[in-house]
């Protein structure tokens, strides 16, 4: 892991990785919650993303601390000793509707696979995905990684919306759309609830970076009785 100082403020942690070799995204998260604990979550500002962790701290972090480089350098260390005894990711359980009616690019992603539409299905919900960071939109995560048959490069023409909730894979990478927007990745279904829930103020997202995600496949019935308990 190597420290970057961006500014007086700002430093960039890069783990050692890239786009097609990443590092664990619940190491990213629990290297996010040190952070929070030794700056005070009030006054720091982490943005995960892939394999590298954006710090911006507020002037009074700074408060006592001389160095705050060496500050991030030992939470790091503290990250090496101890490993996993930091604590196990969250495991998301998320419902996903893959009815034909939700799901426009199975027969395409079954066809380019090489495999049929159930087994589409089966792979992408026996997968447990790692949540390796948010953006693009409040509550979008970038899940992975996808099973080698379902891997396609994002669609040449994207949608000009893609309904919220639509569950879609991209490369290597998959997520759920918090809301209705244009996008180019390939739907395979769609979930129920939401991942962005702007009046919780204390947790306006479901997941956050270094989560770990399971979809469960449900029926139509199933989808739209949960659709309605939480529209309600």
């Amino acid at each position: 892991m190597k420290i970057e100082v961006l500014s007086e403020f700002s430093f960039l942690i890069r783990f050692p990785g890239d786009k097609s070799s990443l590092p664990e995204s619940a190491k990213l998260g629990i290297a996010a919650q040190l952070l929070r604990e030794a700056f005070d979550d009030q006054w720091v500002d982490i943005v995960p993303v892939f394999a590298d962790l954006l710090v911006t701290l507020s002037a009074i972090s700074f408060r006592d601390m001389e160095n705050p480089e060496s500050v991030i350098a030992q939470c790091l260390q503290k990250l090496e000793h101890q490993g996993e005894e930091l604590g196990d990711p969250r495991l998301i359980e998320v419902p996903a509707c893959y009815d034909p009616e939700f799901g426009e690019d199975l027969p395409d992603i079954a066809q380019q696979g090489g495999i049929s539409i159930d087994e589409v299905v089966r792979l992408h919900s026996a997968q447990t995905y790692g949540v390796y960071a948010m953006g693009f939109c409040a509550g979008f995560a970038y899940m992975g990684d996808v099973p080698e048959p379902l891997r396609q490069p994002r669609r040449s023409s994207p949608r000009t919306k893609m309904p919220v909730g639509s569950i879609a894979v991209a490369d290597f990478m998959t997520c759920v759309y918090p809301l209705a927007m244009p996008g180019g990745w390939h739907i395979l279904g769609r979930c129920p609830i939401p991942f962005f829930t702007p009046e919780d103020q204390d947790n306006p997202t479901l997941v956050r970076a270094g989560d770990q995600v399971r979809f469960n496949p449900i029926d139509k019935e199933e989808y739209f009785r949960l659709l309605e308990k939480w529209q309600n």
